[in-house]
């Protein structure tokens, strides 16, 4: 019987399997994959043939269809190389092939960016020209540094009616609460440009690509928080997509198929329950 709150060190096609045989679906799916770009995690194996990975990504999709509710959403991060710059769309391909669904919003988010004064306005206090955020250079003189990635949003029908000012931010210019007749408030959509960057950190990760814990915790806001709701994380990692549905006090369900992390995320939750 499966049980909320816990994480399960499994095949997420299996486990779907018996989420279905359960009668339990979930509101929200947010996760990351593996990229299929040779990263080095414990026992998976991150280079497969391309059809071979993305036959698997298409499974993934149409599984995860069956045990997300009608109105549910699914926030895929992906990303790919500056050699293989498309496989993010590929894999995106793989959610629209079988009807399975709809993609409704792109989200990008920005891991390092870099802002001159001048850009600011007048109607700020910045100083001077800065870069903020997670930045690793890359030697080759062909391409640019690639500072961002994807959150694809699907949807079954590409309809769902968003909380957009859950994860909102202020106006800069507070002029603007009274030029936009919607506004009834110091608040506007965040937008699908997501500025998020990496905690600091000293010590070497003990995961190969991990994200930041607001990625999944905006995804989740902007879906709508309800009574009683359940976010489901297949390739759950060390536990990142747990930890922001602690935050948000929702239930959650994770599969991880490598058992290390599985080990390692369980001593990031107690960790967060202790600290909360």
């Amino acid at each position: 019987m499966i049980k909320l709150n816990s994480i399960y060190n499994t095949d997420c096609l299996i486990f779907m399997n018996n989420l279905i045989e359960e009668s339990i679906y979930v509101d929200v799916i947010v996760t990351s994959p593996p990229y299929n770009i040779k990263k080095k995690y414990f026992s998976y194996n991150d280079d497969k043939k391309r059809s071979e990975y993305l036959s698997w990504i298409r499974e993934v999709a149409g599984k995860s269809s069956k045990v997300l509710k009608k109105d549910g959403s699914f926030f895929l991060n992906i990303n790919g190389t500056a050699k293989d710059p498309l496989l993010p769309f590929h894999v995106a391909d793989q959610f629209l092939i079988d009807n399975n669904f709809r993609l409704q919003n792109t989200i990008h988010w920005i891991k390092s960016i870099s802002l001159e004064k001048k850009d600011f306005g007048k109607k700020t206090n910045v100083s001077s020209d800065f870069s903020v955020g997670h930045f690793k250079p890359i030697t080759s003189k062909r391409y640019l540094n690639d500072l961002h990635e994807y959150i694809f949003h699907f949807t079954k029908e590409g309809n769902i009616k968003l909380d957009k000012l859950a994860a909102g931010v202020s106006f800069q210019d507070k002029s603007n609460i009274k030029r936009w007749k919607s506004n009834m408030n110091d608040r506007r959509d965040r937008g699908n440009v997501w500025f998020i960057p990496y905690d600091t950190i000293r010590e070497e990760r003990n995961h190969p690509a991990v994200f930041p814990k607001k990625l999944p915790y905006l995804c989740i806001k902007v879906h709508g928080i309800k009574p009683d709701m359940v976010v489901y994380d297949p390739f759950m990692g060390i536990g990142t997509t747990a930890l922001a549905c602690l935050d948000l006090n929702i239930n959650f369900i994770g599969t991880e198929i490598d058992k290390e992390y599985v080990k390692i995320a369980m001593e990031n939750i107690q960790m967060n329950i202790k600290c909360i």
